[in-house]
């Protein structure tokens, strides 16, 4: 395994994740430290204290953890936790199938080389946590999962009959399960892998089980050795702990949209762009069917589809208190409900989780709390061994392949230096023209009955001369087939569905190719400075 990288820059990512990975000063103003400057995570370590209560988020963390696995794989990273100078490196994901997409685990990869990198560099106790989004209702991003076959995207889909569960953590896989499992393991091919592979996949998803538990029991099965630990908030305990940001969401209300607006109105004016939109409510309700509903606010007036009556914020308020597990964050207050739960001082981030913390660093402040050093997760493409040998034959850059097959076809064409034969074939014609021509009229001289079969023998040179320039012809079309289905090739695997690769291509597709401990090989070859370029992974 060998990585090399690209600049961002060029590939299609956001102005501002590019700006933030490339020139962080110019969003220095909308983020509390600089994640590349050593002395900037330093002093923000030093100066680092949890506001929650430790012990009890421990506790909690160790009952969530024991629905995974056996205690006896999270206890050292637990027993961590517990030291009062103790960190956590959070990331986190939705609970999609089958581990889901290849940026999944660049997240934990990323989560795990930086709690270790802490631990080495600065001397602090740290430990690498998964946030489950537990509490997200969108099915659709979760349902699927995309494989290369034969060359070409395959997605597979849930039915869609299990999107009638409220929540995505409490959906529970039917029979269509062995369905989705037969076809995406008839579409990757059997390797001397795929045996591991399943027994891993089928010890996690099976019948009647939840996202939650076979996501959870995955990632873990996967990567409790490295220490990780996964936490989540869809648990009542989880509420309890951290119903104080619930409560607050609502009594400071009016500051707290004030506050999203004006950082949100800031990056507009900075010439980036607002990845939320800012509303005046950062709080679901979970109705009596377990239904996930927005809460709208209008002022002092609180309402929610299917409640009996609108709250005013004093009773909604009490409810809070009363029961916390009845009311779920959104975006924007999610972190913050994170930050009360974990100690965690570093966030792994994804482009778009970036651009919302953005937006984030005042109503941060509004809950007395400074946002975590957002640190970029490793981003990258997996180049295997087919295609590393044809891309020197082709005349792109890597970064090239992100164009559409059909302009990458024509630019093929245009810059091909295939010589042209139709030049060649006619200065022969014409060379041959003028010498046949004197020795015709020699041979009539010798003998005039002669000369119409010197004129056939100059006419069948011609057409020999034809048909061999059609065999050129044909070759060069060959040739440039050739080539075409190469750069199609090169293209699917890397931009499949136009998209970026960590993207769209879970990632069992490459353990089932490559072995189990495929990740481990990529754990070795993190670097620090792998957080500000895209990284190319050639197998």
């Amino acid at each position: 395994m060998k990585v090399d990288s690209i600049p961002f820059k060029k590939l299609p990512f956001t102005t501002l994740f590019k700006t933030y990975t490339s020139d962080y000063k110019k969003l220095a103003p909308f983020f509390e430290t600089n994640p590349f400057d050593p002395e900037s995570i330093n002093k923000r370590l030093d100066e680092y204290a949890f506001k929650g209560d430790r012990e009890k988020s421990v506790e909690f963390l160790r009952e969530f953890n024991s629905e995974f696995t056996d205690l006896s794989n999270v206890s050292a990273a637990l027993e961590k936790l517990s030291s009062n100078d103790a960190v956590a490196v959070v990331t986190g994901q939705q609970l999609t199938l089958y581990g889901g997409p290849l940026f999944t685990v660049f997240k934990i990869l990323t989560a795990i080389h930086t709690a270790s990198t802490i631990e080495e560099k600065y001397e602090r106790p740290a430990v690498p946590v998964f946030w489950l989004a537990d509490e997200d209702h969108d099915y659709d991003e979760v349902a699927t999962i995309g494989v290369l076959e034969r060359d070409d995207l395959k997605k597979v889909t849930l039915s869609s009959s299990l999107s009638e569960f409220p929540r995505v953590a409490e959906m529970k896989f039917d029979s269509s399960l062995k369905s989705i499992r037969d076809e995406l393991k008839a579409a990757m091919f059997e390797t001397d892998f795929s045996e591991d592979l399943w027994n891993l996949m089928d010890s996690s998803y099976q019948q009647d089980a939840t996202f939650r538990s076979s996501f959870g029991k995955l990632i873990l099965a996967l990567f409790a050795d490295h220490g990780l630990i996964l936490a989540g908030s869809n648990a009542k305990t989880a509420k309890d702990l951290t119903k104080k940001v619930l409560k607050e969401s609502v009594s400071h209300a009016d500051q707290l949209f004030d506050s999203l607006n004006r950082n949100s109105a800031s990056l507009l004016e900075e010439g980036f762009h607002n990845q939320v939109q800012v509303q005046r409510s950062n709080l679901f309700w979970i109705d009596d069917s377990g239904a996930r509903k927005k809460i709208n606010n209008d002022h002092n007036s609180w309402e929610a589809d299917g409640a009996e009556k609108p709250w005013n914020s004093e009773e909604l308020i009490e409810m809070i208190d009363q029961s916390p597990e009845r009311f779920s964050p959104n975006v924007f207050l999610r972190p913050v409900l994170q930050n009360f739960l974990l100690p965690g001082v570093v966030y792994v981030a994804g482009p778009g989780e970036i651009a919302y913390y953005a937006q984030m660093k005042e109503f941060y402040g509004q809950f007395g709390l400074k946002t975590p050093i957002i640190l970029p997760r490793f981003s990258g493409t997996i180049i295997e061994s087919g295609v590393d040998r044809v891309l020197p034959k082709l005349p792109f850059s890597i970064e090239e392949y992100s164009k559409r097959i059909e302009d990458l076809e024509s630019e093929y064409i245009e810059r091909s230096d295939a010589p042209d034969p139709e030049p060649i074939f006619s200065e022969w014609k014409k060379q041959f023209d003028e010498i046949s021509g004197s020795k015709v009229e020699q041979i009539a001289d010798i003998d005039p009955t002669l000369k119409g079969t010197s004129e056939k023998v100059k006419a069948q040179f011609f057409t020999e001369l034809d048909k061999l320039k059609g065999k050129v012809y044909r070759s060069l079309k060959e040739q440039d087939n050739t080539q075409l289905q190469r750069i199609r090739k090169v293209k699917s695997q890397l931009f499949p569905a136009g998209n970026l690769q960590e993207r769209e291509i879970a990632f069992i597709y490459f353990m089932n190719k490559y072995g189990l401990e495929i990740w481990d090989g990529l754990l070795e070859e993190m670097k620090s400075e792998h957080h500000q370029q895209h990284n190319i992974i050639h197998l």
